[in-house]
């Protein structure tokens, strides 16, 4: 659930904006990541092309594109609102002030958008912190007054006034808080430790990817971590506010929770906590000799007294919890304000207007549309299905000999002719540390965003010891994907206010969609069927984000339990060994794959919906424009723009 940002960072979420998704097989960190494409999912089939073909024998009329080829999308409306020609400087003055507060409300808070912040006019909070952490009812009701104060403001201003850019980021900003006022109905619905958006699966990666940019970093890093016996106190305190309650985990999050925090107990050896914080010292020229070795030495202490125990206490608190759940399920099991919640929820993560409910149908027809597709290539050209599974596991290993940055080189050289012209990008490729590798053995690589007053820190990891290719996970990291996506918006200069916010629906939806974009260019070295085994190789990818997803919203919104997601696992020919990962990942951090699968089916429904519409006047270049300017947005939002551009180019 995302809560008004205030109250994300009293209830842990505080780490949202650093850390995204520890999804198997996705990055983590101030990341928009996927690490590897979910094709992964097809180990499991039973009968690979047999059980995604089965009875669909009806050709799909969109070979390239997400399984469409019918009209999903309403048609364009023209936009009948009023603009005014000057903007509105009481919005502005709004826009700025929310900003602000943003930002000051915690150390990292502001450290995730401005490195010094003096062109905004605010300063990095003094002495560190991490923001307000009371988790009591009265808090959380100051909280609430607090959203709905800005939601009046907001809803005061007269809408006739503003430009047509303000009202788009009126629109926006409303949209957003208005959502996160559903959090509040019932605030115990959501855990703190969550196993991929908890306290004890982000923390360190907040203290990893901590970037020291002067003396003063340092320390406050150390502050930071020094305090956390205190905020692991306070929302474990919570978390047994809602055992109580009986809001409390089932057993098998419960024992996810453990262990994760047995995997970051592991302390044969140096400690990666201080094996990380050493190699960043070591390369810090603003600090003496002797200055790093006493950073060094009181980190190792922070770290033994204060990091380590906050995970023991984790840990005993929820070894404690084992066999107190009272409710077994998603979100929907609890009659107070579950689904509900899950609806903001699912708004949230995905982008999409779309209820529970329809998004469950929207995404059945998908599914059934790409049956179509792999059953015409089948059909059509059968070689090219065996040509596929014989080599998907290898069809980028003409790319073995290039490193990380010669692959986003090659991509920006050979793979951007149908994206607008970006300018340069400032940008490294990294190697995560070896000390980490094992602890985010899921990740293959991700991308950190760079804070706005300082845009040339793009910054990509990818973990060494990873096996998979990089060219697809490169394309949605680097260009055309989240890289690409960012700097693009950037230099649009954009209000402030839009950036607070990741809204990983678009970003996700389009990180998936220009990856895909990206294998239709791929000849794959000049193999047989090169063109038809990109396409198997998007389609196959696809199904495998419709089954998470789809399982999601069976968990949460039709109260699948594990059996449920056993049949219909069997149903569609997988194996049902993957029905625990699956329904733990549901039931403990519901929504969060939507933002992959049901985003990216709405992305590439708005390129299928602009080409039905313009036909020969579609206009590639022209149409990624218009997505890319609009910026980070629901896909309400950005179907106007794609409307406008439609009703400027008929």
């Amino acid at each position: 659930m995302k809560f008004r940002r205030k109250q994300r960072r009293r209830i842990a979420v505080i780490l949202s904006m650093l850390i995204l998704l520890s999804i198997p097989g996705c990055g983590q960190k101030k990341d928009l990541s996927t690490g590897q494409k979910m094709r992964s999912f097809f180990d499991f089939f039973n009968s690979s092309t047999e059980a995604s073909t089965q009875g669909t024998t009806e050709p799909s009329t969109n070979a390239q594109g997400g399984g469409g080829g019918d009209q999903v999308v309403d048609p364009p409306e023209i936009d009948t609102n009023k603009y005014a020609d000057t903007e509105n400087e009481e919005l502005n003055k709004l826009f700025d002030d929310y900003f602000k507060d943003d930002v000051t409300s915690s150390t990292l808070a502001f450290r995730n958008v401005l490195a010094d912040g003096s062109k905004y006019g605010v300063s990095e909070p003094s002495p560190a912190t991490w923001g307000e952490i009371d988790y009591s009812d009265e808090a959380i009701a100051k909280d609430k007054a607090e959203l709905e104060d800005w939601i009046k403001k907001l809803e005061a201003i007269d809408v006739d006034t503003l430009t047509e850019k303000q009202r788009f980021d009126y629109d926006y900003l409303l949209d957003n808080l208005k959502n996160d006022l559903i959090g509040y109905e019932n605030p115990l619905l959501r855990s703190e430790f969550a196993p991929m958006r908890g306290l004890q699966s982000n923390l360190p990666s907040v203290f990893t990817d901590y970037e020291f940019r002067n003396k003063q970093d340092v320390q406050n890093y150390l502050d930071l971590m020094n305090d956390i016996p205190e905020i692991t106190e306070a929302s474990l305190e919570y978390e047994k506010k809602r055992v109580d309650a009986g809001y409390g985990m089932e057993d098998s999050l419960i024992n996810k929770v453990i262990s994760q925090c047995d995997e970051i107990l592991d302390v044969s050896g140096e400690h990666f906590m201080i094996t990380t914080f050493n190699n960043s010292i070591d390369g810090l020229s603003f600090l003496t000799d002797e200055e790093k070795q006493e950073f060094k030495e009181k980190n190792k202490e922070a770290v033994e007294k204060s990091f380590l125990p906050g995970y023991e206490k984790i840990k005993t608190a929820f070894t404690g919890f084992l066999g107190k759940n009272k409710v077994k399920g998603g979100l929907c099991q609890y009659e107070d304000h579950g689904k509900e919640f899950y609806a903001a929820t699912v708004r949230s993560y995905s982008g999409s207007a779309k209820t529970p409910q329809e998004m469950i149908e929207y995404m059945d027809q998908k599914k059934k549309k790409l049956d179509m597709q792999i059953a015409q290539i089948k059909a059509a050209n059968p070689e090219a299905i065996s040509a596929y599974y014989s080599v998907k596991d290898t069809m980028f290993d003409y790319m073995a000999d290039m490193d990380a940055q010669e692959v986003v080189k090659y991509l920006m050289d050979h793979a951007m002719d149908e994206f607008p012209e970006v300018g340069e990008i400032k940008y490294v490729v990294k190697p995560l540390d070896s000390s980490l590798e094992q602890v985010r053995e899921n990740t293959v690589a991700y991308y950190s965003i760079p804070v706005i007053d300082r845009d040339d820190d793009n910054l990509i990891r990818v973990n060494g010891k990873s096996k998979d290719s990089l060219y697809e996970t490169l394309a949605h990291e680097g260009c055309p994907g989240h890289m690409y996506q960012v700097n693009y918006y950037r230099k649009t200069n954009p209000n402030p206010v839009r950036c607070l916010n990741l809204d990983l629906g678009y970003m996700e939806g389009w990180a998936v969609y220009a990856s895909y974009e990206t294998m239709k260019k791929c000849d794959l070295n000049g193999i047989d069927n090169a063109k038809e085994i990109a396409l198997i190789s998007n389609l196959e990818s696809q199904i495998g984000y419709y089954y998470h997803g789809r399982i999601d919203l069976g968990v949460n919104y039709e109260g699948w339990l594990i059996d449920d997601v056993k049949k219909f696992l069997r149903e569609n020919g997988l194996k049902e060994e993957i029905a625990e990962t699956l329904y733990i990942i549901s039931v403990g951090d519901p929504g969060v794959y939507l933002s992959y699968s049901e985003s990216y089916f709405e992305m590439q429904d708005l390129r299928d919906y602009a080409e039905q519409e313009l036909g020969s006047k579609f206009n590639a270049v022209e149409y990624h424009k218009a997505i890319l300017e609009a910026g980070p947005c629901p896909y309400d939002l950005l179907k106007k723009r794609v409307d406008k551009y439609i009703l400027e180019n008929q």
